[in-house]
């Protein structure tokens, strides 16, 4: 029973309270400190004031209210607690009970495939536990045959959970979704970003999306900018998003031959923003195309993702500039950076030219010695100035937030763009990990007939051209952590693929596939009648099916008893048709031996005896060792009858 809370409870401890594994460790040593002195005496006062102290912490340390990070956490904590007051067969089968819940809560976390193969597990252990609990005969909880039994039984249950998988009345979004409910999700780009924000992330190999190309008509790696969230306003150390009351128009009109069309499946983030190729045509249904070409959801990704794009793949995008835009993307904190203020006011009266102060701002970063690195030393103060004339080792964000800072300071209107670059093909899709979080640079070129246009700049590529052109870890001639070595990495990769399927299959089993299904069966699943009959046809159906593996071992019980009975005959001089010559069945035969081979009959009478057991005698005999025993007594007799001829 303890195991099937450990097992139950692990999967959940990195998000329960810093307090909760000492707690489980005292309760478990304590109630195996009881178990094995054979003490039964429960305080109910130490308990209830244990149980509200708890109870207080979990307020404490996770607020006042209903949400389900304290709604788990009561539950695992009091499944936990009633470990102390188990000393009854009740109380036992509730503690088993509460094992299932527990390990049903992880799925309100992930749905990852890795992870159900854990849960199953889990399963395993709180149904054996069941079992032993209920087993009168035998205490021994490793016991080989009662495992297996335990294993029989949840396969029995396979059947069933697939039935209710499929037919299950689905609502809009997949069942798996049901972390949208609480609003949670795994946090990859953020729509902030300060020095270092984007390391964190380059050490993280976990899938951020996939994406499948029409025709599998990939774009070169080193012009797949995936935009996210967009940044115009910096307080000298951070840069933040701005908010919108409007939206960007879609393209009308593009070069067809620049045009892809792909889909994306995107991992849970928490946020409300979704990634595409530089630049989106239009948004797709449920998400709002802002004026800086980030997609916006209206909901907030905390389940997997899918949707599908079009994307004109250019640096190069027109837009008139609002004068009330134009004035928020030169704006920098006053007095900051003076050095670099100098540096740039010296360029641009050398550079009156935007095109031309750009490419010597480029060119700078280029022949200067400036080193890309993901452990660079951390700033503080004029973190600019610092970057550009003392350290001179830095990440992307580093670059890209210099870069546009020299923009503003020139007046001409810019921005830092985030998300990810490059990618992995990995098969039939190509994979993006959070390690391919990037950013870069927009600035608005104003022409000479009055419009303009954004133009992509990546300052890193100036710096580090590998990094677009093969990606970040390329430039990695050390390992990132202790366990970032190639085979590893190449496993991940490997095993992502099954991930993909499982997402496909599984987690991604919403309405409209459930539709497809009946819609090929032909059922109509807005007629409750109908889907009813089909549930129970095929549950019973199923049910049939299940037994017969049960019948096919009952029968093989029997085929090989029979199989020793006729040996049996044989030693008697009898022929094959032993039921129409020996009417009397096995004790005739045993007598006709013992009156030919005397010196046989202790093994006969023990032969005759077992084989009476297990043939007509209670089913809870066991079978397999029993058999072995009559297959042996029977070479004896065989050996002594030898021996006398």
């Amino acid at each position: 029973m303890i195991a099937a809370v450990l097992v139950a409870v692990v999967p959940h401890s990195q998000r329960l309270p810093m307090w909760f594994l000492p707690m489980t460790l005292a309760v478990v040593g304590f109630r195996y400190f009881t178990q094995t002195r054979r003490i039964k005496q429960t305080y109910k006062r130490v308990l209830v004031m244990l149980a509200v102290m708890v109870l207080l912490m979990i307020v404490y340390s996770q607020g006042l209210g209903l949400s389900r990070e304290i709604s788990v956490t009561i539950l695992i904590s009091m499944t936990v607690l009633k470990l102390l007051e188990t000393y009854r067969m009740r109380d036992a089968l509730l503690v088993v009970m509460l094992c299932y819940f527990v390990t049903v809560t992880r799925f309100l976390y992930s749905q990852d495939m890795l992870l159900i193969f854990y849960l199953f597990g889990s399963a395993y252990v709180a149904t054996h536990a069941l079992a032993v609990l209920n087993h009168e005969k035998n205490n021994r909880w490793l016991d080989g045959k009662q495992m297996k039994a335990t294993a029989a039984n949840l396969a029995l249950a396979i059947p069933f959970a697939a039935l209710f998988f499929l037919v299950f009345p689905r609502l809009g979004s997949p069942i798996w979704g049901s972390p949208d409910i609480f609003g949670e999700g795994k946090t990859g780009i953020s729509d902030t970003m300060s020095p270092g924000s984007i390391i964190e992330l380059f050490m993280d190999d976990s899938p951020a999306f996939r994406v499948t190309f029409d025709g599998g008509q990939a774009p070169p790696n080193n012009q797949m900018y995936w935009r996210g969230p967009v940044l115009w306003h910096f307080d000298g150390t951070t840069w933040s998003r701005q908010r919108h009351n409007r939206l960007r128009q879609p393209i009308a009109s593009f070069n067809q031959d620049l045009a892809v069309n792909y889909q994306v499946e995107l991992e849970s983030t928490g946020q409300n923003y979704l990634f595409g190729l530089d630049y989106v045509t239009a948004a797709p249904t449920g998400v709002f195309l802002l004026p800086d070409s980030l997609l916006y959801s209206t909901t907030t990704i905390n389940q997997l993702r899918h949707y599908e794009l079009r994307s004109v793949v250019t640096d190069k995008y027109p837009e008139d500039l609002r004068p009330a835009d134009r004035e928020l993307l030169v704006k920098l904190p006053a007095g900051g950076n003076p050095r670099t203020q100098q540096l740039m006011s010296e360029w641009q009266s050398q550079y009156p030219d935007d095109i031309q102060l750009i490419t010597q701002v480029l060119q700078w970063f280029n022949q200067e010695e400036f080193f890309y690195s993901y452990s660079p030393p951390p700033l503080s103060g004029e973190i600019i100035d610092q970057f550009l004339f003392e350290s001179r080792r830095g990440f992307c964000e580093h670059y890209a937030s210099a870069f546009v800072v020299m923009m503003r300071m020139a007046g001409i209107p810019s921005r830092v763009v985030t998300g990810y670059q490059g990618g992995i093909n990995n098969g039939e899709y190509w994979l993006i990990k959070q390690s391919d979080a990037h950013a870069w640079a927009e600035v608005y070129i104003t022409e000479d007939n009055g419009n303009g246009y954004w133009q992509r700049v990546d300052p890193t590529g100036m710096v580090a051209p590998e990094r677009v052109e093969r990606g970040a870890r390329e430039l990695m001639d050390e390992k990132r952590s202790l366990f970032d070595y190639e085979w590893l990495i190449s496993y991940k990769e490997q095993m992502d693929k099954y991930r993909y399927q499982w997402n496909q299959w599984v987690r991604d089993f919403n309405v409209n596939k459930q539709q497809a299904l009946f819609n090929a069966i032909g059922i109509d699943h807005r007629d409750g009648k109908n889907l009813a009959l089909m549930v129970a046809g095929i549950l019973i159906f199923t049910a049939l099916l299940s037994l017969i593996p049960l019948y096919l071992m009952s029968r093989r019980k029997y085929h090989e008893l029979q199989r020793l009975y006729l040996q049996f005959a044989r030693l008697a001089k009898a022929e094959p048709e032993i039921y129409a010559q020996h009417p009397k069945g096995l004790e005739h035969l045993a007598e006709l031996i013992m009156k030919q081979y005397p010196n046989t009959r202790a093994q006969v009478e023990h032969f005759t005896q077992m084989y009476l057991q297990l043939r007509y005698g209670p089913q809870q005999t066991h079978r397999k060792p029993t058999i072995e025993h009559l297959q042996k007594t029977l070479r004896n007799i065989k050996s002594k009858i030898n021996a006398t001829q």
